[in-house]
């Protein structure tokens, strides 16, 4: 009898895999495939969708290569490509004082001025313009080294393919703010002494730039002469050119980066395609509530 219950007991056990079977295979076999969608959705390019090739113009190099950790583009405060947010004006409020007293002294005359925007003085033959004679003047004041500015330079030249637009630049660098606004302004005015303004202004416009060296790299291979632009710029032969389109700012009632003024009026719409478009035919922005302005 007992024998006999002791086996009848064994035989009412089932052994360890068929015991498992019956749910704890279920649960690990779960949680691996869990484990594994995470690892793979999380730690992957492909699994997390997240694409990290860096910005690239047609026919132009990367802006810069990605660098997990490292590359800006990573970071969400930094995606303004393609958005309001790039085409935006803005002001910045200045963080150190530009090592050049005369361009110190113009930008806190800038920053303290509250004049009425009104171009002054008008665009005239020393000003940088390109475009037909006798077209619509769309006046851009600039600092390269911010990236509205460089986009507001696309937009107009995409307009000036649907429409007669002549465009002038002017510099106001914000050189309390950005390490590179001076050295940029200036690059382009030693590249102008040789013809070369907006080749060298579209170059910049299109590529960016992240530092003096590479500033400089791009701007001397679009020159006749190199190495007479390299010395132009460190012995800042043109940053008295600078500091007069700073006071022009100053006397126009600038108050942003990038600031339009079409035909001597400013403009004070959206800085995107359907509405400075519609200000330059003359036509009302309706949709939404940013309207095309150009105060009298």
């Amino acid at each position: 009898m007992e024998l006999g219950g002791a086996v009848s007991t064994a035989a009412a056990i089932p052994p360890p895999p068929f015991a498992l079977a019956g749910g704890s295979w279920i649960f690990l076999i779960f949680l691996f495939v869990f484990l594994f969608a995470v690892i793979f959705g999380y730690y992957t390019v492909r699994g997390s969708g997240i694409n990290l090739r860096p910005y690239r113009r047609a026919g132009g190099p990367p802006e810069s290569p990605p660098q997990i950790a490292h590359d800006i583009t990573s970071d969400v405060r930094n995606w303004e490509r393609g958005t309001e947010g790039h085409h935006r004006r803005y002001r910045p409020t200045t963080t150190h004082t530009p090592l050049d007293p005369e361009v110190a002294e113009a930008l806190n005359e800038w920053r303290g001025s509250d004049r009425r925007p009104r171009l002054d003085p008008p665009i005239g033959a020393a000003d940088h313009v390109r475009g037909p004679e006798g077209a619509q003047t769309v006046t851009l004041y600039l600092d390269l080294a911010a990236a509205p500015c460089r986009s507001a330079i696309g937009l107009v030249e995409e307009l000036s393919q649907e429409r007669p637009v002549r465009m002038a630049i002017r510099h106001l660098p914000l050189a309390d703010v950005h390490a590179l606004a001076l050295p940029a302004a200036e690059a382009l005015e030693a590249a102008a002494a040789q013809g070369r303004f907006f080749e060298t202004l579209d170059v910049l416009a299109q590529a960016g730039f992240n530092n003096d060296a590479e500033l400089l790299a791009r701007i001397a291979q679009s020159v006749p002469d190199p190495e007479r632009f390299r010395n132009d710029v460190k012995d800042g032969r043109f940053r008295s050119t600078i500091v007069e389109h700073i006071r022009h700012a100053t006397a126009s009632g600038v108050h942003e980066v990038p600031e339009v003024f079409i035909d001597g009026k400013h403009y004070g719409g959206a800085l995107t395609r359907d509405p400075l478009g519609a200000a330059l035919d003359g036509r009302e922005w309706r949709a939404g509530s940013r309207r095309p302005k150009l105060d009298s």
